[in-house]
């Protein structure tokens, strides 16, 4: 027993610095597969996360459903996307689209980022604890805070909402573009017997601008990914 207890201990310490051990924020959007299986009262909403970077954590979208507040953690939506375990090189440039389930409103976007502790406020990058060489350093990861402008769509009870494309780019923004019908085609069979919300509202300074590619980004610690 003495032998194993400085074992755990040495385990503990040797904890990266960055480990995430809180609840991440907001409520992660629950998938639904068909039509059928909609919950009374819901609405499903069809949506596309994509990164050019390579991510080496999970990327979290996050929405504020509207008339809620950002802090809690009830009124926001959260999106994930993550790389591939046995992929080679980017997988996350495909597209990957799911249906999900959620209560009638507007979402408007208000964040993404990676590891983050709380949705980044407009403009905001989110800081988190990571080992140096004289020890523990603050840096920033991937991730942005959005303001009233910005991308929404509409959910409605019964019926399916087609919100697009969310991609994160190299200049670290989320930018918006339309889903290939052929990307389309399997879960527009599933949800075929629901009515069809409006369109998604996107700012033209959200619209994608130059297609995604493979690329890095750069972090304070002049660390590529």
């Amino acid at each position: 027993m003495r032998s194993i207890l400085p074992i755990g201990l040495c385990l503990v310490l040797a904890m990266p610095a960055w480990e995430k051990l809180d609840a991440e924020p907001g409520v992660e959007a629950e998938r639904v597969s068909r039509a059928s299986a909609l919950d009374d009262g819901f609405g499903a909403v069809v949506i596309s996360i994509r990164s050019e970077i390579y991510l080496d954590e999970p990327l979290d979208v996050f929405f504020l459903r509207e008339g809620g507040d950002v802090a809690n953690d009830a009124d926001v939506v959260r999106f994930e996307r993550k790389q591939g375990l046995i992929a080679f090189g980017n997988d996350t440039l495909k597209y990957k689209v799911h249906a999900y389930q959620l209560r009638p409103g507007t979402y408007r976007l208000v964040g993404h980022g990676m590891e983050c502790p709380k949705v980044p406020a407009e403009d905001e990058r989110c800081l988190i604890d990571a080992p140096g060489l004289f020890g523990r350093e603050e840096i920033s990861r991937p991730s942005r805070g959005y303001g009233v402008i910005a991308p929404t769509f509409e959910v409605r009870a019964g019926a399916v909402t087609y919100a697009g494309d969310f991609a994160l780019t190299s200049r670290n923004t989320i930018e918006w573009s339309e889903v290939p019908s052929e990307e389309l085609r399997q879960t527009e069979r599933r949800l075929a017997r629901l009515a069809r919300a409006p369109e998604p509202v996107i700012p033209d300074e959200f619209k994608l601008k130059y297609g995604l590619f493979p690329r890095s980004y750069e972090d304070d610690l002049n660390r590529r990914y």
